[in-house]
């Protein structure tokens, strides 16, 4: 992967939340993968800025927050892991970090006791992970069967 320069990562990361959102308005397939490159453009930033800087909590934020849009809560944890390393304990980014970890561990329950109301016998038979990738899949592909 080629490093951009922060005025190269700006523009592609708002054009990135817009298209986010307005493909998660419209309810259409992809917005999981949109968010997805919301998230993966903020870490870059993330890179670039210290934490110590706004533009750069900010980024970090944003990364995360991205990640559980995209329902990446694994990917949010991780960042959430790697940010908290490099903040002082009494910073403000450190507390939203912890509510940012909070909202992705309540998000995964959620999701798991839905799926899991939804399709009992699949669910106690394959699990949890195994009966989210699949209907992530079908949704994402925006069509019926057959699934990628």
């Amino acid at each position: 992967m080629i490093p951009m320069d922060i005025d190269t990562l700006y523009p592609l990361v708002t054009e990135a939340i817009r298209k986010a959102e307005v493909l998660e308005e419209l309810g259409a397939p992809g917005a999981r993968d949109a968010y997805l490159n919301v998230s993966l453009l903020e870490e870059q930033i993330a890179r670039l800025i210290p934490a110590s800087d706004e533009a750069g909590a900010i980024a970090r934020r944003g990364a995360i927050g991205a990640a559980i849009d995209a329902r990446e809560f694994q990917r949010a944890e991780e960042l959430i892991a790697q940010y908290s390393i490099e903040i002082p304990l009494d910073a403000p980014l450190r507390r939203d970090l912890e509510e940012l970890k909070s909202e992705a561990e309540n998000q995964r329950v959620q999701e798991a006791h839905h799926l899991s109301v939804l399709f009992p016998a699949a669910f106690a038979r394959y699990g949890g992970a195994a009966i989210q990738q699949f209907v992530l899949a079908f949704h994402d592909q925006g069509a019926p069967l057959p699934i990628r």
